[in-house]
């Protein structure tokens, strides 16, 4: 059985604050909300000029990227790419740079990204006085106790939890592969051409005549023990809706606002993810949406393919329809639902739909095994960053 050694975090990396000295014509900006979970979000490349001061951090392959406000919020990455020079980090985020003579870069991701750190972390930050609950890396994250076992034992639990973070990442990028198809069938099908002068005439309708509901969402009041869930507009990614970032709320009459089967969700405030568009394919029990969000529902199931993926094709024409000054963006729901969309005949739309419906259904069965292999990493990355579960007779 392996020896695991008593230390500290401070011990197994440095916190870097190199700053951007490049000249880059484009960079990409990666703030705390770029970051989520392990991942950087952001990869869109923006003109180097006029940059915000608290884009100054650069960092490299296997750091790791930490947000020091709300550390519950887990808005923290691994750097898993090459190619970072480009890149700018904000001050908000720090950077930490493992020893690899100490620790495998992974090891320690493992364990600062695991449920009991993260709880005691933002215990730590809540003590602090302050506008928002804050860390530091000297002050709360280097003191803190760590067991480090052997190289050969950190190796196997990294490999072990990579195998289960594989699965998840080998769903996602088929389930990207499932919507792109589906969205060229729809472009196929019903864009780049007048379907009104068909033999067989396509009516003249609007998003509001197809739908039964478009109405913004709630103001809820957030309470962990609760079983009803409420997302947000972080919540609306590649296209698909992402449970992940979802909090519980207080138990309250939320009539209509109930998500269904086949609803359109809508991003409508805000500035960079404003008109952001994901539909929901599952069957959803106690879920809503918070009022930055929009509901579109449609009249029938009939219907649900053919308006939700309107919506994924038509992200930026519905992003144009808002309203406000930048920062202060808005998509007024009457606007929404006075969108043009034409509605085709009973049999281009059932054909239509025989073609599509076994796509989403593919999809939601590998949305539904990432929950469970989540939660699967979740219950063992404790008990493997610990020394509770051996791994010395696995062999990996």
């Amino acid at each position: 059985m392996a020896e695991w050694k008593e230390m500290m975090v401070g011990d197994l990396c440095d916190t870097i604050s190199d700053t951007y000295h490049r000249n880059d014509a484009e960079v990409v900006l990666v703030n705390t909300s770029d970051v989520l979970e392990g991942k950087i979000l952001n990869h869109q490349a923006v003109e180097n000029k006029n940059l915000k001061g608290q884009f100054k951090k650069t960092f490299r392959k296997d750091d790791i990227l930490y947000s020091e406000i709300r550390p519950a919020n887990k808005r923290y990455a691994y750097v898993d790419f090459e190619e970072t020079d480009c890149y700018i980090a904000s001050t908000k985020l720090m950077v930490l740079r493992p020893k690899i003579d100490k620790v495998l870069p992974r090891f320690l991701f493992a364990f600062l990204s695991s449920n009991h750190v993260l709880m005691e972390l933002q215990h730590l930050a809540e003590t602090r006085s302050g506008t928002f609950p804050q860390i530091t890396f000297s002050s709360e994250l280097a003191p803190m106790p760590i067991t480090v076992p052997d190289f050969k034992t950190q190796e196997k639990i990294v490999c072990l939890l990579s195998s289960i973070e594989g699965k998840i990442q080998n769903n996602s990028t088929i389930n990207e592969n499932l919507l792109q198809q589906s969205e060229a069938i729809y472009k196929a099908w019903f864009c780049g051409h007048s379907s009104l002068n068909k033999s067989s005439p396509w009516q003249k309708t609007t998003i509001g005549e197809l739908t039964s509901l478009v109405v913004r969402g709630i103001t809820p009041k957030y309470n962990d023990d609760s079983n009803q869930l409420v997302i947000n507009q972080k919540c609306i990614r590649n296209h698909i809706v992402d449970l992940t970032p979802a909090r519980r709320h207080l138990p309250k009459a939320i009539t209509e606002k109930w998500l269904i089967k086949g609803d359109l969700l809508i991003n409508s405030t805000g500035e960079g993810t404003l008109g952001r568009v994901a539909q929901v394919w599952f069957s959803p029990n106690n879920l809503t949406v918070d009022s930055h969000v929009t509901i579109v529902r449609p009249k029938s199931a009939e219907l649900s393919n053919y308006i939700g993926l309107w919506g994924l094709t038509h992200e930026a024409e519905i992003e144009s329809l808002h309203t406000g000054s930048t920062g202060q963006t808005e998509l007024p729901r009457e606007r929404v639902k006075a969108m043009e969309l034409p509605l085709p005949d009973e049999t281009t739309l059932s054909r239509f739909n025989e073609l599509i419906t076994p796509m989403t259904q593919a999809i939601v069965k590998n949305q539904q095994e990432n929950i469970h292999l989540a939660e699967l990493r979740d219950s063992l990355l404790p008990q493997l960053i610990s020394g509770k579960l051996d791994v010395s007779d696995l062999d990996i």
